[in-house]
């Protein structure tokens, strides 16, 4: 059984992203994450094969590389393989891979929310308060003023009596003939 713990200590994580630029001169950019990245021809656009995976370059495992395997076909025997610190390019089959690794910088201060500003409300959908009296809106001339919103107009309405009855589709069948009977109640035996 093998240690999971070691296993991950081992084979760190990837980030940041790999620049390739092809003989082409086409320039790609992947998004490296997870422990190891694939690079396909369907996946990146890049013809050929390749791996790319993150290995610990000192003891202390302080400093992080990327190993690149790539080649031109998917021939394991003619892929050229490279090491690849952080900020440097390494030249494999005529291909150009550049790691830009953007580590977690410490002491970065957290985003605050920013102040509340005194006629903007703190919740969506609320009136803005404020000391001033609405001003009327001005047209431009040969237009005429939108209509005034104002509270719409009801007509009282006659309330019916309210009924005993449920609705209709939570009436069973059986219970407008015999009212007092439940149809799915249990009967007793040798009745």
């Amino acid at each position: 059984m093998t240690n999971r713990w070691l296993g991950r200590r081992k084979n760190p994580r990837l980030s940041g992203t790999l620049h390739i630029l092809d003989a082409t001169g086409r320039e790609l950019a992947v998004p490296l994450r997870g422990r190891a990245t694939v690079l396909t021809a369907g996946g990146t656009g890049l013809t050929g094969y390749g791996e790319v995976w993150a290995v610990h370059t000192t003891t202390a495992a302080a400093d992080t590389s990327l190993m690149i395997s790539y080649g031109h076909d998917d021939n394991a025997d003619k892929r050229e393989s490279g090491l690849c610190p952080a900020g440097d390019t390494v030249v494999l089959s005529g291909v150009r891979f550049t790691w830009r690794n953007q580590p977690a910088v410490p002491g970065t201060p957290i985003p605050r929310p920013r102040d509340a500003m005194p006629n903007m409300p703190r919740t969506a959908g609320a009136p803005p308060k404020s000391n001033a009296s609405p001003q009327p809106s001005r047209t431009a001339p040969g237009r005429t003023p939108p209509a005034q919103s104002s509270p719409a107009q009801t007509s009282p309405t006659q309330k019916s009596p309210a009924r005993a009855e449920p609705a209709r589709g939570n009436r069973s069948p059986g219970s407008a003939a015999q009212p007092g009977a439940r149809p799915n109640a249990r009967r007793p035996s040798g009745s």
